[in-house]
């Protein structure tokens, strides 16, 4: 495959409006883990943040919305790697190889993070659809991914929906799993790759 070109750097504004972002969903994630969804307002999540109750609404939404951004890795970071693989792999061989090593990447303090979300957001019934809007997210980026490998239209194939329906699929599976056994740092990844061979195998119980 030719090589792509080198993703350029964010400049100074972009990287401070990152900062400002994350800044502000940790506040609202530290904010709901002490006191509780119902007793946190967007005034003290700025108070928190040391931004403006405005600034924290061009931002986010919600609160809720702010809290599930908290710790979030972007699928443009999740899928880096995968136009390097070979043209001629099969496309969830190659989702399996880069979103294991992705995950396998992830520190002590972001598996502690994504634990402690997963659990507000069993607590939390509000934060659920912001949640599923993550997944959302991550499906179309790696539809959108596949599509440009097997050079068809990811509008109108359903091949390349087909194939990231199943890999988000597979990711919140291999969370819920890894969150209800209460698994080591490892193993999340260990859930995704397997979530991806069971995938491959044709979802057989003797796989």
């Amino acid at each position: 495959m030719p090589e792509s070109a080198p993703t350029p750097e964010p400049g100074l504004r972009e990287r401070k409006k990152l900062f400002t972002r994350r800044t502000i969903a940790d506040a609202a994630f530290a904010l709901v883990s002490e006191k509780g969804l119902d007793e946190v307002t967007i005034d003290q999540i700025a108070e928190r943040a040391f931004v403006s109750p405005r600034t924290v609404s061009n931002y986010f939404p919600s609160k809720e919305a702010a809290l599930v951004a908290a710790g979030d890795i972007s699928p443009i970071d999740m899928l880096a790697g995968l136009e390097e693989r070979p043209a001629d792999e099969a496309p969830l061989h190659s989702l399996s190889e880069v979103l294991t090593a992705s995950i396998r990447g992830w520190s002590k303090e972001q598996l502690k993070m994504l634990k402690a979300k997963e659990d507000l957001v069993e607590r939390f019934p509000a934060l659920l659809p912001h949640r599923m809007a993550q997944y959302d997210e991550f499906e179309d980026a790696v539809r959108l991914a596949v599509a440009a490998r097997s050079g068809v239209d990811p509008e109108t194939s359903a091949f390349p929906r087909l194939i990231a329906g199943v890999a988000a699929a597979a990711i919140k599976t291999a969370i819920r799993v890894w969150v209800n056994t209460d698994g080591g740092a490892s193993k999340i990844a260990d859930l995704v790759e397997q979530a991806f061979h069971d995938l491959e195998a044709g979802l057989s119980p003797d796989a």
